[in-house]
């Protein structure tokens, strides 16, 4: 009886803990917190999808392998090019309103997967989905800081970072039990239980529009006699892609970005050909990244709580990545268990770096971006992001695996180029101030004072 009371109490005291832990990571404010909770019913909907979808179009629909990767390659195209126009059509119409409508149409989308039973249908909805996922990620970020704002948005922003990732791993698993099963029905399950999470978090942010009374930029130039078109401030905001110091941020920050192609590309292929460690170490690794990430994000975000600490945190960032290159390198050079002792050290340097790079530049990019033309701002800049995910397998395969020691030394000199850029176009823009009036002719006593 002892025993199963001291085992009982242990149990209790674990999830004690593990519910202080989650507590500790959420956001400070009510809204926040059910944004990040939102996030999380998301991602486990995700983590289902893309642990069982490719499998179950090759073995179940009968899909051809080489079909189904090259509709993958080019959804990832035409999600390169969605961002934009959709960011435009958030800054006419209301970044929540177009952000819900996009939530929604990906619910309705992905439930159209359970019909799939051929090429064309499957071609159509992969790459209109992908447009609208690649879409919805930057005006993420526009409604947290509505929603949010001021000190918290980095908190939440992180937060639901964090809580993505524990949803992610969450729905990995359960897609183990869809599997097992191998059954078309259980497949459709899956994915209306993934077309769900979409409705209910498009159901959170709407409640919370509505509960804060966010006010999209159309909506309030509406109450004025004069148009948004004759507003000096909207009618001054250019073109991301004619402002030269965002651009150049939007830039290096995709080079900065590499670290995720070092962990996803480089990292498996490393493992297994230049160096000694076993090949099933890649795993582990990936679970080191995962685990630090739920647990560093929220953490680091209070050192990224203003704009000047933001800019302090890239150079703090620079310095586990530049350090992760020097051990990968040294990695290659020693025997099984130094070599795998080296590799988690990599990847914890790396993981550091990577999640202290992400909380500096989501406040930087956010604050750099002007308000009135803020969503096509932030689509601008995920482009960086998104072409990093297109060049970056391809010099992690073709230039730093083979070069050895050289390729990590040069992805070092890559990154300090990438963060000093970034450090120095990273300041936000001053805001434009009330236009001076134009003096009338000066009265005689205007002039002798």
């Amino acid at each position: 009886m002892s025993g199963t009371g001291t085992k009982t109490g242990a149990a209790v005291r674990q999830s004690g803990r593990a519910a202080r832990f989650l507590l500790s990571i959420l956001p400070r404010t009510p809204a926040g917190r059910k944004l990040a909770a939102g996030a999380g019913v998301d991602s486990v909907g995700s983590g289902m999808f893309l642990a069982a979808s490719t499998l179950y179009f090759v073995t179940v629909v009968g899909l051809p392998a080489a079909q189904v990767g090259m509709v993958l390659s080019i959804a990832g195209v035409v999600g390169l090019l969605s961002p934009v126009p959709l960011g435009r059509l958030a800054d006419r119409t209301g970044p929540t309103k177009v952000y819900v409508a996009l939530l929604a149409a990906r619910g309705a989308g992905y439930a159209g997967f359970a019909l799939v039973d051929n090429f064309w249908p499957y071609a159509i909805l992969t790459c209109l989905l992908t447009a609208l996922d690649r879409g919805c990620s930057p005006l993420q970020q526009v409604v947290v800081g509505l929603i949010e704002g001021g000190e918290n948005q980095t908190r939440t922003m992180a937060s639901i970072r964090s809580v993505r990732n524990i949803g992610l791993t969450a729905g990995f698993l359960l897609a183990g039990a869809v599997l097992a099963i191998e059954h078309r029905a259980a497949f459709a399950v899956l994915f209306l239980g993934n077309s769900l999470t979409f409705f209910v978090i498009a159901m959170v942010v709407e409640r919370l529009r509505r509960k804060t009374a966010v006010t999209d930029r159309r909506t309030e130039s509406v109450k004025s006699s004069t148009k948004a078109s004759s507003d000096p401030v909207a009618a001054s905001v250019r073109s991301p892609f004619r402002d030269l110091r965002f651009m150049l941020f939007t830039v290096s920050n995709g080079v900065l970005c590499l670290h995720d192609s070092v962990l996803f590309v480089l990292l498996p292929l490393w493992l297994t050909t230049a160096t000694t460690a076993p090949a099933s170490a890649v795993s582990v690794l990936l679970a080191v990244n995962t685990v630090l990430t739920v647990l560093l994000q929220v953490y680091v975000a209070k050192f990224a709580d203003t704009t000047a600490r933001a800019l302090r945190l890239i150079w703090a960032a620079l310095l586990p990545l530049l350090l992760s290159c020097g051990v990968f390198a040294g990695a290659e050079q020693v025997s099984v268990w130094p070599a795998a002792a080296l590799a988690v050290l990599a990847v914890v340097l790396l993981t550091v770096g990577e999640n202290l790079h992400s909380v500096a530049v989501w406040g930087l990019s956010y604050e750099m971006a002007p308000a009135p033309a803020r969503a096509r701002y932030l689509a601008a800049f995920s482009l960086g992001v998104t072409g990093q995910q297109i060049v970056g397998p391809v010099l992690m395969t073709a230039v730093i695996l083979p070069l050895g020691s050289i390729g990590w030394a040069l992805l070092a000199v890559v990154f300090a180029l990438a963060a000093l850029v970034v450090r120095a176009t990273g300041s936000p823009r001053a805001e434009p101030g009330p236009v001076p009036a134009v003096p009338s002719t000066p009265t005689p006593t205007e002039v002798t004072t």
